[in-house]
């Protein structure tokens, strides 16, 4: 991985960086935690839930939907 700073930082405040995030255990280039969690899958399967067109249900046609 690159570490890009913005603005620039001088040579040594960049390697400083780097080591910090290293030695923290961060890892840029893998993604966040919670993109592989089960539940956001879960959820993201029920909110794209469609009547087959590959389109999401309107909100007025789900349950709980009030007239405006």
């Amino acid at each position: 991985m690159e570490l890009e700073a913005v603005p620039p930082l001088p040579e040594e405040e960049r390697n400083a960086l780097a080591v910090g995030i290293e030695r923290a255990g961060i890892d840029l280039d893998g993604l966040p935690s919670g993109y592989e969690s089960p539940w956001r899958a879960v959820g993201l399967a029920e909110g794209t839930g469609s009547d087959g067109d590959g389109y999401t249900l309107s909100p007025r046609s789900t349950r709980g939907a009030t007239r405006a």
